[in-house]
C-alpha cells in the first residue's frame, strides 16, 4: 500500500523545486548574468530531462565566469560543461573556458616579480563568539537594527508607538544572553505585525538583494559551517552555499553594510546577501540544529 505521507512529501518538494525554478528565471530578466541563477536553473533543467536547456544556461554561466576572470569558477565548470558535448553553443564555450585557463595558468611579468597576497584566514569560531558576545558588539548590532527600524518609521510602515516599542525589544534582545536574533524583520514576525509584505518589497527595493525562497534550497555545511550556530541566530544571518570562494548569504537585514563587512572579514570570503523571510531562516537553522547538534561550541 503507497505510503500517503510520502506522496505528500513528494509533492511538497516539487512545488519547492518549481517555486525556485521560478524565483531564478525572474531573477534572470533583471540580472541576466547572475552566477547563481545560471547555474541553479541550469540543474534544474538538468534534473527535468531539458538538456538544451540546461546546457545552454551552462553556456552563458560560462561567460560570465570568463568576464569575471574567476579561474577557480572555470575549473569546476569545464567537467559539467564538457557532459554538454554535441550542443554548439556549450562547444564554443568549453573551447573559449580552455583558452581562458590556458591564459591563466601563464603568470604574467607582474605576478613573478611580486609574490603573491595570501587569502584571508578565517577567525576561529572562539573569537567569533567572544565577539558575539562583546557588549560594544551587541550594541553596534542593535543601533545598526535601529537604523532599519528609523527608516521604516519613515516610510510610514512603523507606527510611533510601533517603532518605540520595536526600540525598546531590540535593546533588550541586544543585552540577553539567550540567542535571538536581534532582528526587526524578526519581531515583526513574532508578533505578526500587518505590512510585512510591504516592508519585505521596501527592503528589496532599498537594498537590491532579492527574497529568496530559502525553503527551496538544503544549506551547505562547508557555507554555514564558516560560523557558530549563536552568532548566525543572533545575527540573523545563514551561509548557504559557496560559490566558487563566495558565500551566498541569507539576511533579515540586507541594508547591514557593516553586519556584510563583518562578515567577509570573520569568514574571509566575498558574501552576497539575500533576503529570506523570518519563518524560513527559523526553519533553516533548526534543521542544522538538528543535523549537527554539536556543531561548534557554545557560549558559556
Amino acid at each position: 500500500m503507497p505510503d500517503p505521507n510520502a506522496k505528500s512529501s513528494s509533492s511538497a518538494s516539487s512545488d519547492q523545486v518549481i517555486e525556485a525554478v521560478s524565483f531564478f528565471e525572474q531573477m534572470l530578466q533583471t540580472m541576466p548574468d547572475d552566477r547563481l541563477s545560471l547555474d541553479v536553473l541550469s540543474q534544474a533543467y538538468e534534473q527535468a530531462g531539458d538538456t538544451a536547456k540546461a546546457c545552454g544556461l551552462l553556456a552563458r554561466l560560462a561567460r560570465v565566469v570568463e568576464r569575471d576572470a574567476d579561474a577557480e569558477a572555470a575549473r569546476l565548470l569545464q567537467p559539467r560543461l564538457a557532459r554538454c558535448a554535441g550542443v554548439p553553443e556549450a562547444d564554443r564555450a568549453l573551447e573559449q573556458l580552455a583558452r581562458f585557463l590556458s591564459q591563466a595558468a601563464k603568470p604574467s611579468a607582474e605576478k613573478k616579480a611580486r609574490p603573491a597576497a595570501s587569502e584571508p584566514a578565517a577567525v576561529p569560531a572562539e573569537e567569533v563568539l567572544r565577539l558575539v558576545q562583546d557588549p560594544a558588539n551587541r550594541r553596534a548590532m542593535a543601533m545598526q537594527e535601529l537604523d532599519f527600524a528609523w527608516l521604516l518609521h519613515e516610510e510610514g510602515l512603523l507606527s510611533e508607538d510601533q517603532y518605540a516599542s520595536v526600540v525598546s525589544d531590540i535593546t533588550d534582545l541586544s543585552a540577553s544572553t539567550t540567542p535571538h536574533p536581534v532582528s526587526v524583520l524578526h519581531l515583526y514576525h513574532d508578533r505578526q505585525i500587518p505590512q510585512i509584505d510591504r516592508i519585505l518589497s521596501f527592503a528589496t527595493a532599498k537594498s537590491g538583494a532579492p527574497l529568496l525562497p530559502l525553503a527551496s534550497f538544503d544549506p551547505q555545511a562547508a557555507a554555514y559551517g564558516l560560523l557558530p550556530l549563536d552568532y548566525l541566530t543572533i545575527k540573523g544571518v545563514l551561509p548557504f552555499e559557496v560559490m566558487s570562494r563566495d558565500l551566498l548569504v541569507a539576511t533579515l537585514n540586507p541594508l547591514n553594510g557593516k553586519l556584510k563587512a563583518e562578515l567577509e572579514r570573520l569568514t574571509g570570503r566575498r558574501c552576497h546577501f539575500y533576503l529570506v523571510l523570518p519563518a524560513e531562516f527559523d526553519a533553516a537553522l533548526e534543521k542544522i540544529r538538528k543535523q549537527m547538534p554539536a556543531h561548534l561550541p557554545s557560549p558559556a
